[in-house]
């Protein structure tokens, strides 16, 4: 029984996320209200990204309590490596991926940078806070909870990390094939959980990651 409700709820966990994406907007249209200034709208879903990132926190509370307190910089320090090794296969596939398709970039890293033009403020919160908390809760932890074998949940969990970076489903072959540099980060970090076996390992350096990334956007225009 305690097997069965476990999964129910890593499962829900996981279920809310792709519903999470309408519920901004299905906040507004049930109080008849319309953000068009930029400034305020940034800062609604910045509201609405802390919300949700507390209420995950109150569901793993324990779980997240717990590595917390044994989580150290040491053990962050340590998975570096292994992080820069993602990071060269990421980098490598995404080369080989634009030479296949002809595109230098996946349909989600266009809108990614549409947007960090248009909501820079929130999508400082969203890269470097909201994401790496939420997809590391809902892609490396749900999954782990539910997967006993360490391997097999490397590869799914990876996979279906990739997956969700697919923005337009109608390209197909293409946007398959350059989503790939997410599925080997994906891999790379579930890869890292599994051995560190603290989540906060790869909160920090998904984190660090986006940071980077962010960064490169927006000195580089």
């Amino acid at each position: 029984m305690e097997n069965k409700k476990k999964l129910i709820l890593n499962l829900s966990v996981f279920i809310f996320y792709f519903m999470y994406t309408l519920i901004p907007s299905l906040v507004l249209y049930i109080f008849h209200l319309r953000i068009y200034n930029v400034l305020y709208r940034s800062i609604y879903l910045i509201i609405m990204g802390l919300i949700y990132i507390i209420f995950i926190t109150f569901i793993y509370k324990d779980e997240l309590k717990k590595d917390i307190k044994e989580i150290r910089l040491k053990t962050v320090i340590k998975y570096i490596p292994t992080y820069m090794i993602g990071l060269l296969l990421m980098i490598g596939s995404n080369i080989i991926a634009s030479k296949i398709t002809g595109n230098t970039l996946s349909q989600n890293e266009i809108n990614v940078r549409e947007t960090i033009k248009i909501m820079p403020l929130y999508m400082c919160f969203s890269s470097v806070i909201f994401a790496p908390f939420i997809e590391e809760i809902t892609f490396r932890k749900t999954f782990r909870n539910i997967i006993s074998n360490g391997y097999l949940f490397i590869i799914i969990s990876g996979f279906i990390f990739g997956l969700i970076h697919i923005s337009n489903v109608g390209n197909g072959f293409e946007e398959f094939i350059m989503i790939m540099p997410y599925i080997l980060m994906g891999i790379d970090l579930s890869y890292i959980y599994y051995k560190s076996d603290n989540i906060f390992t790869t909160i920090i350096i998904h984190s660090m990651h986006n940071l980077i990334l962010l960064l490169i956007q927006l000195i580089g225009g």
